[in-house]
């Protein structure tokens, strides 16, 4: 065991900047302190003097923060499938580097059975491929962790509606389990108004197979939230929309059983609750 913890700070001493000093923050503040799988985690710390940018590293991602009331703060995701225990928090200030730990809990989701068209779990060699693009296309754009951040109010429910199925929720689809439900659904009929959680950017406003009429919106510095299964599609790719700007209407486009929207967020590719978006009316 010893041989193994020396071999980790070995490559952590290799893989440093020349000339890194260590920072250890006066001011280190984890919300929620034990966070459960789904959750976005607000990382608060003191700045080093003389420095107001600085990043976060967290399971393989670099993630840019912003500056409030003279404290650093940056969000991470707690993925949906990422096993409980201490996870650890780098940090970086230009040559200055640190890092703490954070200790993920143990969540447990409930399971359910659907009856879908044959078509979305039987499917043909020119479907696979058109899903397999269009994977693909969504791979590069949650890859992508505009340094800017987009958005400033608290985030709002972009729907009316009760809820429904809840996040990480797992799902058998005509009998063949299926990827977990990585968001919430808003019971609300064919036609109901859709608006844009907080502002951003349209990064994707298309059909997609599984997830029919579909808009994902940047909001920066690698959040995105998703609105899936809608009758229209009121806003294009490229465009920047405002906090509660109306997008499109719900509908039953895609793998459905019936109308309603399908909101779901990622965090530097993290599959994350909405209702743990800052502010979210959900929480």
């Amino acid at each position: 065991m010893k041989s193994i913890v020396a071999a980790m700070v070995v490559a952590l001493l290799a893989t440093a900047p020349a000339g890194a000093a260590q920072y250890d923050p006066e001011v280190f503040v984890v919300v929620p302190r034990q966070p459960r799988p789904g959750d976005i985690v607000r990382v608060t710390m003191s700045l080093p003097p003389g420095h107001e940018e600085g990043r976060v590293h967290f399971e393989g991602k670099t993630i840019p923060g912003f500056v409030t009331g003279g404290l650093f703060n940056a969000y991470i995701g707690i993925d949906l499938d990422m096993k409980p225990g201490p996870h650890e928090i780098g940090f970086s200030f230009g040559d200055l580097r640190g890092r703490r730990s954070v200790t993920v809990k143990k969540r447990t989701f409930e399971s359910e059975s659907l009856s879908v068209a044959s078509k979305y779990t039987d499917l043909d060699a020119a479907t696979l491929e058109r899903v397999k693009k269009e994977r693909a296309a969504l791979r590069k754009v949650f890859a992508t962790i505009t340094p800017k951040r987009l958005w400033y109010a608290a985030f709002v429910k972009p729907a009316e509606g009760a809820l429904g199925s809840p996040f990480g929720l797992r799902r058998v689809f005509n009998g063949q389990p299926r990827s977990p439900h990585a968001g919430v659904d808003i019971r609300a009929g064919a036609g109901t108004p859709v608006y844009a959680a907080n502002s951003g950017r349209v990064a994707i406003a298309r059909n997609l197979f599984f997830t029919g009429n579909t808009i994902v919106i940047d909001h920066g510095q690698g959040l995105y939230t998703i609105y899936a299964h809608l009758s229209r599609i009121d806003v294009r790719e490229g465009q920047t929309v405002d906090r509660s700007a109306r997008i499109g209407a719900v509908g039953a486009t895609g793998r459905v059983t019936g109308p309603h929207l399908h909101w779901a967020a990622k965090l530097a590719g993290a599959r994350v609750d909405p209702a743990t978006l800052p502010g979210s009316p959900l929480s």
